[in-house]
C-alpha cells in the first residue's frame, strides 16, 4: 500500500487499525467515557463472546461493586492525569486520560483481560468471592465460570506494553493532539512485531476455513497478501492441516478442572512453540487441541512431503513431552490442490484425529482411514445431518424419534467425548433446520432467527454432553412442532418476539390492544397466548421487567428517583413507589442505601495501579 493511499484511509477510519487489533488478536472491548458523564460509554468496539466474565459480576448481584470499582479508577485517573490498569477479582482494564489543554476530558476504556496465568486456587478464590461459596470439582456453574475465565486474553509484558501504548496514542487522537496517519501507522508495526508473535489472527483463521465463494481465501487469487506473510509468518499457502489432542488416557485421575487447566496450557505452549517452525501458524481447538496449518516443501514428492510431516508432528510430540510431560495424538489431513478452501481439510484431520485413540495409534493420516481396510469408514456427519433435516422439515413424525437417535448416537461415536465437537454438530443442523423455514416463511423471518440465537445461547451454556443431548432434543421437538402445526407455531414466535421486544423498550407507554395491534393479535388471542408463553400476564411482565430496570439504576447511577421511575417507564411516581415496596418491602431510597451500605468504594473493590 503506498503512503499516499495509507494518509487518506487513515483520515477516513482512523480507529481501524485499533479495533482491527481488537478484533482479530485480543477480543476486547474498547469504550470512551465522557469526564463527568460517568454512566454515558460510547462504543469503540465490542466484544463478539457470548459470555463475558464481567457478566458473572451481575448474575451473583456484584454489579454495584464493578459501579464503585469504576468510578474509583475515574477518580484516581481525573487526579493523576496517567493511565491506570485496573484489576478486579482477576480482571484486569485499561483506564487512559484524553487530555485537552492540560485537563481530563474523558476516559478511553479498553478490558478485560488478565495479567497473570490463572491457576486453580486463584480460580478457586475468585469464585469464592464472586459467588459466596466454595466450588466443588463438577459444579457446572463453575466449570462454565472457569472456561469464560480462561477465554480472556492473557496479556503477557510485551502485549500489555503494545496496547497501553497504542491507547495513549489513540487517546490523543481523540483529543486532537496526535496524529492519525502515523498512529495507524504505529499500530500496524506493533500488530506484526508483537500482537502477531503471541496470538493468533482470528479473522485469518475464519477465512481459511470458510466454505464461501462469495468471500474465499486470499490465496485463491495464486498468492499470499503482504499482510498475511508479515504477520502469519509464512511464505507459502498452507496445504495441510494438523489436528493436535492431549492424550487423555495419560491422565485417567485428573479431574474437570485440572484438565481444563491443563489444556489451556497445552494450547498456550503448543501456539508458543510453533512460531519456531517454518510455514506453520496454530490455533487452539476445542478445550485441550491445538490445529497447526502448514504446507511441505512444493519441491517433494508424495513420500518426500508425508516424511516432512511426520519430522514436524515429530517435534511438536517431542516438545509436549519434554515440557509438559504430555502425549499427543495427531490426525492429518491434505489438499488435493494448492490454494483449495480448508474446510473439508480440517473436518478430514478432525476426523483422522478421533480415530487415533481408538485404534492405539498416535498419528494418522485421514488418507489412511479411507484406503486402509482394517480401519472401520467413518460415518459421513453430513449426510446423517441431510437426513435428520429432511424427516424434520417434512414434520415426519414417525420418523422422527428413530433419525434422532440414530443420529445422536453417531455424533457421540465419533466426539471421542469433546462437548465442543458435540455442541458443533448440533449447531449445524438446527441452523440449517431454522433456515429452511426461513425461506418457507419469510413473514417469520426475524422470530425465526430470534428462535436461532435462542438456540446457540442454550447450546453455549450447555457444559456437558448430557446437557447438550437435553437441549438439542429440545430445540427439535419445537422445530417438528414448526413443520406439523406452523400456525400455532408461528404464534409461539410471534409472542416470543413481542417479550423481546418489551425487554427493549419497557420504558415506552405500553398498553396491551396496541401492542397486539402491532404484532398481528387480536386482543384477547394475544391476552391468553402471551400469558401460557411467558408464565404472566402482560401487565405483570412490563411491571416485573420496570422493577427490575429500576433496581439496577437505584444500585449503579445516582440519578434522582423520580428521574428513575421516568426512565423506568412509571409516569406516576406515587404508583411506582406503591409497586416497588409491595415487591421489595422496601421504599426505593431504602433499597438504594441497603445496597450502598454493602459497598466500601474504598475497600477491596478498588483498582490496583498499573
Amino acid at each position: 500500500m503506498t503512503s499516499r493511499t495509507t494518509s487518506w484511509i487513515s483520515r477516513t477510519f482512523p480507529y481501524s487499525e485499533l479495533i482491527r487489533v481488537l478484533t482479530h488478536y485480543l477480543d476486547l472491548d474498547c469504550w470512551v467515557i465522557p469526564a463527568g458523564q460517568w454512566d454515558q460509554w460510547y462504543e469503540i468496539r465490542h466484544h463478539k463472546r457470548e459470555f463475558w466474565p464481567v457478566d458473572y459480576d451481575h448474575t451473583y448481584g456484584k454489579r454495584e461493586e464493578r459501579y464503585y470499582f469504576n468510578n474509583s479508577t475515574f477518580a484516581r485517573v481525573l487526579k493523576d492525569k496517567r493511565t491506570l490498569c485496573g484489576t478486579k477479582n482477576g480482571l484486569s482494564a485499561f483506564f487512559v486520560p484524553i487530555l485537552e489543554k492540560g485537563k481530563v476530558a474523558g476516559i478511553l476504556q479498553s478490558g478485560v483481560f488478565l495479567r497473570e496465568a490463572p491457576t486453580r486456587t486463584a480460580l478457586l478464590k475468585q469464585w469464592k468471592e464472586l459467588a459466596g461459596s466454595g466450588a466443588s470439582d463438577f459444579d457446572p456453574d463453575f466449570l462454565k465460570y472457569v472456561r469464560t475465565f480462561l477465554e480472556t486474553p492473557l496479556l503477557e509484558t510485551p502485549v500489555y506494553q503494545a496496547l497501553q501504548e497504542i491507547l495513549e496514542r489513540y487517546a490523543r487522537v481523540l483529543a486532537g493532539t496526535g496524529e492519525a496517519g502515523e498512529t495507524c501507522e504505529k499500530t500496524r508495526e506493533l500488530s506484526r512485531k508483537v500482537f502477531a508473535r503471541h496470538f493468533p489472527n482470528w479473522f485469518w483463521l475464519e477465512n481459511a476455513v470458510k466454505n464461501n465463494r462469495a468471500y474465499p481465501p486470499t490465496w485463491w487469487l495464486g498468492r499470499l497478501r503482504r499482510w498475511e506473510r508479515e504477520e502469519m509468518g509464512i511464505e507459502r499457502v498452507p496445504t495441510t492441516i494438523l489436528a493436535i489432542q492431549m492424550d487423555k488416557s495419560d491422565n485417567p485421575h485428573r479431574d474437570d478442572l485440572d484438565l481444563t487447566l491443563q489444556g489451556y496450557r497445552f494450547q498456550r505452549e503448543l501456539f508458543k512453540f510453533s512460531k519456531t517452525l517454518p510455514n506453520t501458524v496454530a490455533y487452539p481447538w476445542g478445550d485441550d487441541g491445538a490445529i497447526f496449518f502448514t504446507s511441505p516443501d512444493p519441491k517433494s514428492n508424495d513420500v518426500q512431503s508425508k516424511l516432512e510431516l511426520l519430522d514436524k508432528i515429530d517435534l511438536v510430540s517431542k516438545f509436549a513431552d519434554k515440557h509438559m510431560r504430555l502425549k499427543v495424538l495427531t490426525g492429518v489431513s491434505r489438499c488435493l490442490r494448492s490454494g483449495e478452501n480448508l474446510s473439508t481439510v480440517l473436518r478430514e484431520a478432525v476426523t483422522a484425529l478421533s480415530f487415533c485413540g481408538p485404534l492405539n495409534r498416535p498419528v494418522l493420516f485421514y488418507e489412511d482411514v479411507r484406503t486402509n481396510p482394517t480401519i472401520p469408514q467413518p460415518p459421513d456427519f453430513f449426510e446423517l445431518s441431510r437426513n435428520l433435516i429432511e424427516v424434520y422439515t417434512r414434520g415426519v413424525v414417525q420418523e422422527a424419534e428413530v433419525s434422532c437417535n440414530r443420529y445422536v448416537e453417531q455424533i457421540l461415536s465419533q466426539s471421542v467425548g469433546k462437548p465442543e465437537i458435540v455442541r458443533l454438530h448440533f449447531l449445524y443442523t438446527c441452523g440449517h433446520i431454522v433456515d429452511v423455514f426461513r425461506k418457507r416463511m419469510p413473514s417469520q423471518d426475524e422470530d425465526l432467527l430470534f428462535l436461532l440465537k435462542e438456540l446457540e445461547r442454550q447450546f453455549q451454556e450447555a457444559g456437558t454432553i448430557t446437557h447438550l443431548i437435553f437441549v438439542f432434543r429440545g430445540a427439535l421437538k419445537r422445530l417438528l412442532a414448526l413443520a406439523t402445526r406452523p400456525q400455532a407455531s408461528s404464534q409461539a414466535l410471534r409472542l416470543e418476539a413481542v417479550r423481546k421486544y418489551i425487554d427493549q423498550n419497557f420504558n415506552l407507554d405500553l398498553k396491551l390492544a396496541v401492542v397486539a395491534k402491532d404484532h398481528g393479535f387480536s386482543t384477547s388471542v394475544f391476552g391468553r397466548g402471551f400469558k401460557k408463553t411467558v408464565g404472566m400476564g402482560f401487565s405483570a411482565y412490563v411491571r416485573k421487567v420496570r422493577l427490575e430496570s429500576a433496581k439496577k439504576l437505584l444500585v449503579s447511577t445516582k440519578l434522582p428517583i423520580a428521574q428513575v421511575s421516568q426512565e423506568c417507564g412509571f409516569n406516576n411516581l406515587q404508583y411506582f413507589f406503591d409497586v416497588f415496596k409491595r415487591s421489595t418491602s422496601r421504599t426505593p431510597q431504602e433499597f438504594r442505601e441497603a445496597v450502598q451500605v454493602k459497598v466500601d468504594p474504598e475497600g477491596s473493590a478498588g483498582p490496583e495501579g498499573a
